[in-house]
């Protein structure tokens, strides 16, 4: 199978500024970006570039030797991959010891060893240092690469020892051409729609196509009207929601409508920016980061949902200072 790198178009100048590079090549890498727009991927074939017998260093690994055989069945004995485990909130150190313990030993195929670290951002603290010890003092032709979304969630410790590769964005014109080869029978009002949703990142809105997650979008606004026309209850609503398989797309749909309304009213100088409406969009931000916490989510969307109501129907928000409302506060902090 012929090798083919970068995967994605958007990648192109960092690849050739990595591969220029393979002969003075660091112990660790991190690299930094956005989630959707190919972290993972790039750091794959990073991997099977550094366990080819044969690179080609204007391209990568050849695709055709033993080893890349091996690595594209994901079988090669040298390259190891850690993430978190599927029933837990984080990687241990248990996972960290035991990696550290497999790359002190003699490599397989005599090359090198190299190991993937996803989303490096939920190592806990004690498999941190766990990881700084072998990325100080790293085995020999042992390479171990980071992928983080939120690298400021990382020890600087760590990251002052990796060389940084980061990854920005792709254009819109980038994205819908990217996305318009992949899906050539989707319009381009669905394309848009996509890359909007999901923040310009291609590899989410190429899932969110397939996914036909655009029928959850359809289904919101659903609710949101009959909402409004009481026919649906708060609780009612957050129970669909709650069903989807993302439910946390909600806050995005929230977002983005928040900043239609605001762009519009911006541009109609008879109807005035009503300010809540900027601190709605704080607060789906703030609900959001709860989200991700450890908040009863049940309890989060009914918030934001009934705030959303009162905004539309009585033209403001409660209000939502500790002294008025000392329940959302301790909501937020994930303690109901």
């Amino acid at each position: 199978m012929a090798f083919q790198a970068p995967k994605y178009p958007w990648q192109t100048e960092l690849w050739q500024s990595w591969l220029s590079q393979n002969d003075r090549l660091a112990h660790a890498y991190l690299l930094t970006g956005s989630d959707g727009i190919g972290l993972t991927q790039f750091a794959l074939d990073m991997a099977q570039t550094l366990l080819c017998h044969h690179p080609n260093h204007s391209q990568g690994a050849c695709g055709e030797c033993s080893q890349c055989h091996l690595f594209e069945q994901m079988s090669h004995p040298d390259f190891y991959s850690l993430e978190v485990l599927e029933d837990k909130k984080e990687v241990g150190i248990d996972q960290v010891r035991a990696l550290n313990a497999k790359l002190f030993q003699t490599a397989h195929q005599g090359g090198y060893q190299v190991a993937l670290i996803k989303q490096a951002e939920h190592l806990n603290t004690s498999a941190f240092n766990a990881l700084l010890k072998t990325i100080e003092e790293p085995p020999a032709k042992t390479v171990i690469i980071l992928t983080a979304y939120q690298p400021s969630r990382l020890p600087a410790t760590i990251k002052s020892r990796c060389a940084l590769l980061r990854f920005a964005k792709p254009s819109l014109e980038t994205a819908q051409a990217w996305l318009k080869l992949a899906l050539p029978e989707a319009d381009d009002a669905l394309i848009k729609k996509s890359l909007r949703i999901n923040w310009g990142a291609p590899l989410q809105a190429l899932d969110w196509i397939n996914d036909k997650q655009f029928e959850t979008e359809q289904a919101w606004q659903d609710s949101l009207v009959q909402l409004m026309q009481g026919q649906l209850g708060v609780s009612q609503a957050v129970d669909k929601w709650k069903k989807w398989s993302k439910p946390e797309v909600v806050f995005d749909y929230f977002y983005l409508w928040t900043v239609q309304r605001i762009r519009a009213a911006s541009y109609q100088q008879k109807f005035p920016l009503n300010h809540d409406w900027l601190r709605f969009q704080q607060q789906v931000l703030v609900a959001q980061q709860a989200w991700d916490g450890n908040g009863n989510k049940e309890l989060i969307l009914e918030n934001l949902c009934m705030d959303w109501v009162a905004l539309n129907q009585q033209g403001h928000l409660p209000d939502i200072s500790p002294e008025a409302n000392p329940m959302q506060g301790l909501l937020l902090r994930g303690m109901l």
